[in-house]
């Protein structure tokens, strides 16, 4: 008797012990704690990865593929054709909505059910203290594939645009239970690593109530800011006080090289893009204001289009109210819609080079739970593949002339005056429409060099630049795009310019009172 109580208490001792060492590795993989023998979960972290740096003959590239040459790696044989399984049962995930502490236990659940394809982490804490979660799912959780795209969705971080939340959980789901029965999902989760952000605004959610589809009650987080007026702004100073939660994304894209990003939200039916201000906002409007234009103005359409294509509602462009605009072809320019000051998706886009595009999924902000089922089917087969496109454009490595990565040189497609950067590995990646382009590549202490290359429709182009060492330590290259920085002239380029912290400001002044507002007024009735 005395032996068997000693075994339970054993293997109770044991359990305590798995999940202890478990929480230890999800903390690693997000802060870079621990001792020696966590090196390996800690080697990635400053990147944002959970895997370490490889050895030279993992990113050399020697044999088929030269210098510059042009590699047709075929990475999917047809975008189009993917039809998502119709015999998805969503067994373990009920319809309905999940207040916090049901949707962590809903995700450490699926973290331990599913542990060869997700990963869980806290990327910070909201004012109340409730963790920011963040699943990977992939069949690489917590190790970076070299050469293959991290991509994200966020959702919720308007607490009373409820339909993003409850989808991202359904989304997890589906991706897991269909890894092995799905080709499509197989292949993507190969060959992408997926971050999911349910709840960037866990504590307005909490206040926010079911059935209210219009209104602002939840919308902002629990000190009564708007989380997507909370981010550095290209186009105007911001000072908004900056956020923990706001604070907390921003960290985690610096850490994480994102290709492309999706922000959820509620309210109208439309795929919105950069950019969202506009030099002019002095006097905004709704519905009315002229487009502000990225340089990547026609991914960023394609992108749009790939999500409102393939929902079956969005693309024919129907205003929810007899008051709120149509959007031909269910996507729109975010400030011809509305201008608005500190939005995430701009500084996704300038700061980081990550093509982030805003979701707006119902017209009703927060529906009743009997209709999500309704909202999963409409939004699955866009979900899905709006993230496969982190796999069209031009992809590569950037080395030096001994076969070493490069980390941080610093790009640019030319004629696209957004830069981005290669990773500790050397990698970049960068969606481009069919075409031909020069690429302009230049690091501290290299000669620079620029490369045509061309991108089809079929697969992505993979180019790999060789950069060799300048002759002349002393003389520093600036190119072009970057000159006109340091000359105080418009630009987009901030790599190498840290967001501002944001300040409350001392005196806003008449005409700031009158725009904000203005926006308050917008935002209770338009996402």
């Amino acid at each position: 008797m005395m032996g068997g109580w000693l075994l339970l208490l054993g293997l109770v001792a044991g359990c305590a012990l798995g999940a202890e060492l478990a929480n230890d590795r999800v903390r690693h993989y997000v802060e870079g704690g621990g001792g020696a023998d966590d090196a390996e979960s800690r080697s990635g972290v400053a990147e944002g990865r959970g895997s370490p740096a490889p050895d030279a003959s993992r990113v050399k590239f020697t044999g088929d593929v030269d210098d510059d040459q042009i590699s047709s790696r075929v990475i999917t044989s047809d975008f189009g054709s993917y039809q998502p399984s119709p015999e998805f049962s969503n067994s373990r995930l009920e319809w309905r909505y999940h207040d916090f502490e049901e949707m962590t236990k809903y995700l450490r659940t699926t973290s331990s059910r599913y542990p060869n394809l997700t990963a869980l982490y806290s990327i910070g804490k909201s004012v109340q203290g409730r963790d920011l979660w963040v699943m990977v799912v992939s069949a690489s959780p917590y190790e970076h594939m070299i050469g293959k795209p991290d991509v994200k969705y966020v959702a919720n971080m308007h607490g009373n645009e409820a339909v993003g939340r409850e989808l991202m959980l359904h989304l997890i789901q589906y991706l897991v239970n269909n890894y092995n029965t799905d080709s499509y999902v197989k292949w993507l989760l190969d060959n992408t690593r997926i971050h999911i952000l349910p709840s960037m605004n866990p504590d307005g959610f909490e206040v926010a109530r079911e059935g209210q589809c219009d209104g602002g009650q939840g919308r902002y987080n629990a000190r009564g800011f708007d989380l997507n007026r909370n981010f550095p702004d290209y186009f105007k100073q911001n000072n908004k006080r900056g956020q923990p939660e706001t604070d907390a994304v921003k960290e985690w894209t610096s850490k994480i090289q994102f290709v492309l990003s999706g922000g959820l939200h509620g309210g109208a039916l439309v795929a919105s893009y950069p950019f969202d201000n506009t030099p002019n906002t002095m006097f905004q409007s709704y519905g009315g204001s002229p487009p502000s234009l990225t340089p990547d103005e026609d991914v960023f359409r394609h992108l749009a289009l790939t999500y409102s294509n393939n929902h079956p509602e969005m693309h024919k462009g129907k205003s929810c109210k007899s008051n709120s605009p149509a959007f031909p072809e269910g996507i729109t320019n975010g400030a011809a819609w509305y201008p608005l000051t500190g939005g995430m998706q701009d500084f996704n886009y300038v700061w980081y080079g990550c093509m982030e595009i805003t979701l707006e999924l119902s017209c009703c902000k927060y529906p009743t739970a009997s209709d999500l089922p309704k909202y999963w089917q409409e939004n699955k087969m866009s979900l899905i593949k709006f993230l496969a496109e982190a796999h069209r454009g031009v992809q590569g490595f950037v080395l030096d002339d001994s076969g070493n990565p490069i980390e941080k040189a610093s790009l640019k497609i030319k004629g696209r005056d957004v830069g981005f950067q290669t990773t500790k590995y050397g990698e970049f990646w960068r969606i481009l429409l069919p075409g031909v382009y020069k690429l302009e590549v230049y690091a501290d202490g290299y000669t620079p060099r620029e490369v045509d290359f061309m991108v089809v429709e079929q697969h992505p182009t993979q180019l790999n630049v060789t950069l060799f060492q300048s002759k002349r330590q002393d003389t520093f290259y600036r190119p072009q795009f970057q000159q006109a920085q340091a000359q105080g002239s418009q630009h987009y380029y901030h790599h190498h310019v840290p967001p501002p912290k944001q300040q409350s400001p001392a005196d806003p002044g008449f005409f700031s009172s009158i725009t904000s507002g203005f926006n308050s007024f917008v935002n209770n009735f338009f996402g």
